[in-house]
């Protein structure tokens, strides 16, 4: 058998602790070292939770690993192959500089960077290197997502008219999530999900012009964006909303909806995981999706693009550093009431 890949997990919140659990599902590879600035995380006697079924079932009681509280301590281990990044975005540059500095293999949770002036170093830092980084922007890989992507391509329901997207939770509490510096409020660190989407399927937009309003981050908390490409006609009305600024209790849900010529999309997920499809003419069509969260299929194509010895898709890494162009262009939006082109 083949020597497994050694990986090391830096940040055990809900990410980095769902991230354990699917390493462990993946015979390739060895989780052999962890770290947190929370004692109580590395010795299991506290444990974050997450927001969807799923996340952060396990934990690090009884494992037998190296244990950190530098995350620097860990990227100096000679051993480790995988360096993944689950702390802070505010972080996130930092420890990538150093892992990739090693000659460490990165996963890095999204978004890429706090910043686009961050994001486009570590690109400028993947260009020159000879390992392989990947942002872990999770819908590209999510069943549903894959889904609508392809009937966009395939043009499966004639012409996309339109899409949307929604995002709605409510505040999670805790000091990073306080702190607009360290999170970027929901516009960043929840709303990223669906703009990054947008820039995925269909490209970078010309323009955005988004309303909002700022919430307990101190930052925007609340945004609603209408994603404008003047490039062709051919190009859908594509709309989303992100918040979590909902009252406690309200729980967490995720949606789109595309309508397209012949045929309109209708995904959900709150307590169960619905895709429908109406079509005229038709009785409504429930549609079955590949078991599974976006997280295990994104790790297992990462662990995939390694032990091919492919080099990583820096089209796609570039692509989630222009993403946070496009958040940059939204909030410059809501502060000014404006339409926003992007630069990028």
């Amino acid at each position: 058998m083949s020597k497994k890949l050694k990986v090391g997990i830096i940040g055990l919140g809900s990410m980095g602790s769902t991230h354990l659990d699917i390493y462990s599902k993946i015979e390739d590879v060895e989780v052999i070292a962890i770290a947190d600035s929370i004692q109580s995380r590395l010795d299991g006697s506290s444990k974050a939770e997450g927001n969807i079924s799923g996340q952060a079932e396990g934990g690090v009681s009884g494992l037998s690993v190296k244990k950190y509280l530098d995350g620097m301590d860990l990227i100096n281990n000679s051993d480790i192959d995988i360096v993944d990044i689950c702390v802070g975005t505010n972080l996130h540059y930092i420890f990538v500089e150093a892992a990739l500095a090693k000659n460490k293999h990165v996963l890095v949770e999204k978004p890429l960077a706090r910043t686009y002036e961050e994001a486009k170093k570590i690109i400028q830092f993947a260009e020159g290197s000879s390992c392989n980084i990947m942002s872990a922007m999770c819908l590209r890989y999510w069943p549903a997502w894959v889904f609508l992507k392809e009937a966009i391509e395939n043009s499966t329901y004639g012409k996309c008219l339109s899409l949307n997207f929604r995002r709605q939770t409510s505040f999670p509490g805790g000091a990073f999530y306080s702190d607009d510096n360290q999170c970027g409020g929901a516009l960043l660190d929840l709303h990223v999900h669906d703009t990054d989407f947008v820039n995925y399927c269909l490209g970078l937009p010309d323009a955005v012009f988004s309303q909002g309003y700022k919430g307990p981050s101190g930052g925007i908390d609340h945004v609603a964006t209408n994603y404008i490409f003047n490039k062709t006609n051919a190009s859908p009305l594509v709309s989303s909303e992100g918040t979590w600024t909902m009252q406690e209790g309200y729980g967490f849900n995720m949606s789109y909806t595309a309508n397209f010529e012949n045929g309109t999309l209708s995904y959900l997920l709150d307590e169960e995981e619905t895709l429908k499809l109406f079509r005229n003419g038709h009785e409504p069509e429930s549609i079955k999706l590949k078991e599974g969260m976006g997280y295990e299929f994104e790790i297992r194509a990462f662990v995939d693009e390694i032990l091919s010895g492919n080099k990583s898709n820096l089209d796609l890494l570039s692509q989630a550093a222009k993403t946070i162009a496009i958040i940059e262009a939204e909030k410059i939006s809501i502060e000014t009431c404006s339409v926003v082109s992007i630069k990028a």
